[in-house]
């Protein structure tokens, strides 16, 4: 059992005033869907893999997945193409870009419209240089013809990665795209990789300041592989850029720090909850990459998860805190958007445990260290995330809230609904809980 020494930890609450962001309108809550990078990369070899390449049956399957298999009711609503899907050069008169005519013979507009007519939407995939990092055409001066045909085609967001370009020039070429569709009849949500390729991933705050102006969310860290060290690597980095990303993080603007590995080889169950309670407190995309054909129920069960998914869209969008860590804890907290003007806030509460050798651990924090001092409660009603159906417990603000947290990259989340003072538990219990998974 670690007890945490209060007596020694000064925990800092700044207040964070956000960034303006690109208003175009859209994001205000973080994107949910799927993308096929992670799972089926470039793979193009449709002879040999007729249920794995990159053509139009993928994206259909992935988008009747979406709509039939409880996905859509829970908030995911996009698939979005990436890499490969084009042909090798743009249309030699029009220069245009053109779907792969075999692999997709009926081009992106007809699949589009395929989604639409299960309400799903449909993003693409482009690169901000001369090629795409697959080799395929690139924007290349082409930012007018290329946002006219996005916006024609009606697909609803644009991943700009930025392969094969010059760095020192992002600064112009991703904020000309931006105008680009700024232009275009049909909004378009506007992924950018610019902060991604910057060396070192040490992106100073004027450049994010730019960045948030014309992008509305935006990958910033290596590319996700498929194991728990790639999603530990994420998290370190954005515990140790915490202060900062949550400067310029909120709606209409949000960090990606990538897909979600859930419902593939490389996680194990608990750390495929890691992954999920992470992306949740800190208002990131959730962007699937598995094959949702073969997923199994365990997964599922995490992606869908409504009461994540809601701490995910909360109206406010605020990242989580980095409040306490050592080299094997980490303790996350994050204020979620009051249910009414003047009452107090409910607070999600992450446990993360790294170590690799030994037994799960018993971590205890009090509740007062947990929660600001003006805005603290006297009592809580605890919910476990992952099984709110009931309450765990009623707890104090001057007791330990304690939680046995798996090890090897597991995690425990709660969240702490305040007791209004005068409230009756037992006759307002049912409402309580109902208004716990508002998504």
């Amino acid at each position: 059992m670690i007890l945490m020494n209060i007596s020694i930890l000064l925990i800092i609450v700044e207040m964070v005033i956000p960034i303006s962001a690109w208003d175009n309108g859209l994001l205000r809550t973080p994107p949910m869907g799927w993308l096929s990078w992670l799972r089926f990369t470039c793979e193009i070899n449709c002879e040999q893999y007729p249920n794995s390449c990159i053509n139009e049956k993928l994206y259909k399957d992935m988008i009747d997945r979406i709509a039939e298999d409880g996905y859509l009711q829970v908030g995911y609503k996009t698939v979005n193409i990436d890499d490969c899907w084009m042909e090798k050069k743009r249309d030699p008169k029009t220069k245009q870009l053109v779907a792969d005519r075999k692999r997709f013979p009926y081009g992106i507009k007809h699949l589009v419209e395929y989604g639409r007519e299960r309400n799903v939407s449909v993003g693409i995939y482009e690169d901000i240089g001369t090629k795409t990092c697959a080799g395929f055409p690139g924007i290349d001066n082409h930012e007018q013809i290329d946002a006219k045909t996005f916006s024609e085609w009606g697909v609803d967001s644009i991943k700009m990665d930025g392969c094969f370009a010059l760095i020192n020039e992002y600064n112009q070429t991703y904020p000309n795209f931006r105008k680009a569709l700024e232009k275009q009849e049909h909004r378009i949500a506007y992924s950018c990789s610019w902060p991604a390729y910057i060396a070192n991933n040490s992106v100073p705050d004027d450049v994010y300041e730019v960045i948030k102006e014309n992008c509305n969310y935006w990958r910033n860290y290596d590319d996700i592989v498929d194991s728990w060290e790639s999603v530990k690597k994420i998290i370190l980095f954005y515990g140790s850029k915490n202060k900062q990303f949550k400067k310029f993080h909120g709606p209409g603007g949000w960090f990606d720090p990538d897909m979600l590995l859930i419902g593939n080889n490389g996680l194990s169950l608990e750390q495929s909850k890691t992954q999920m309670n992470f992306w949740s407190i800190w208002s990131a995309p959730l962007m699937m990459s598995a094959d949702l054909r073969r997923i199994t129920p365990e997964f599922k069960k995490i992606l869908q998860n409504k009461e994540l998914i809601s701490i995910n869209q909360d109206r406010d969008g605020r990242m989580a805190s980095l409040i306490y860590k050592t080299d094997k804890i980490q303790i996350w907290t994050k204020k979620l958007a009051a249910s009414a003007e003047g009452e107090p806030s409910s607070y999600v509460v992450l446990y993360f445990y790294m170590y690799s050798l030994g037994i799960d651990l018993n971590i205890r924090f009090n509740v007062s260290k947990l929660i600001p001092r003006e805005e603290i409660q006297d009592e809580y009603l605890v919910f476990d995330l992952h099984d709110a159906d009931t309450v765990m417990k009623i707890i104090s603000s001057e007791e330990n809230l304690e939680l046995r947290v798996p090890s090897s990259g597991g995690s425990r989340i709660v969240k702490l609904v305040p007791v209004l003072k005068n409230e009756n538990l037992f006759e307002t219990n049912e409402d309580t809980l109902d208004n716990f998974c508002d998504y």
